[in-house]
């Protein structure tokens, strides 16, 4: 008998955990969505994502005033892209997604917020179809669907935004954490 597909996943041991949270339906949509945030913080250590964060800090300057120069800071960020990111998928991510805030006449600190927040979601949704993949090939389609649904559904509530005005710098703190261990018997699964 197998623990189930989430066991010969492909990917870090925080998608393992959250695979496997959205493959049981005894978890609510609100308990899987606390497993998102520490999968996509592991990507974001093992990419050394805090490194580039600082260097595009000092590439836009402070990023906590506005600047009338938003064309040439998205120009000289995609003059470094290279540089920074260097083989990196979500180092690329966040640097693609920093330049089309730019482009989009948002401004210092609100890109760079605006561009971890979108480069997340990308690299969530492109998990979920990774994971869906996987279960296809060690379950069934109807399994991996419900699966990918769920994670996508957990991915909308997490508070991604939140983590992404922290690293821009916006919100002193890091972001409050929804997980919470069940203790009691009235912890358990809610009832209609």
């Amino acid at each position: 008998m197998s623990d189930g597909p989430h066991k010969s996943l492909n990917m870090t041991a925080g998608w393992k955990k959250l695979a496997e949270r959205a493959d049981q339906t005894a978890f609510e949509v609100e308990q899987v969505a606390e497993k998102v945030l520490p999968a996509l913080e592991e990507g974001w250590r093992e990419n050394g994502c805090d490194d580039l964060i600082r260097n595009i800090r000092t590439l836009l300057g402070d990023v906590r005033q506005t600047s009338f120069l938003a064309n040439n800071k998205a120009a000289e960020l995609e003059a470094a892209r290279r540089d920074l990111s260097a083989g990196r998928g979500l180092r690329q991510l966040i640097v693609d997604h920093v330049i089309q805030a730019l482009a989009k006449g948002q401004q210092g600190a609100d890109a760079l917020s605006q561009g971890i927040a979108n480069a997340l979601r990308e690299r969530a949704a492109r998990a979920a179809l990774q994971v869906e993949e996987h279960y296809i090939r060690k379950s069934n389609e109807t399994r991996a669907a419900n699966v990918r649904t769920r994670i996508n559904d957990a991915v909308s509530r997490a508070p991604i935004d939140a983590f992404a005005r922290h690293t821009a710098g916006l919100e002193a703190g890091a972001p409050a954490r929804q997980s919470q261990k069940q203790q009691e018997l009235d912890d358990g699964v809610r009832l209609p």
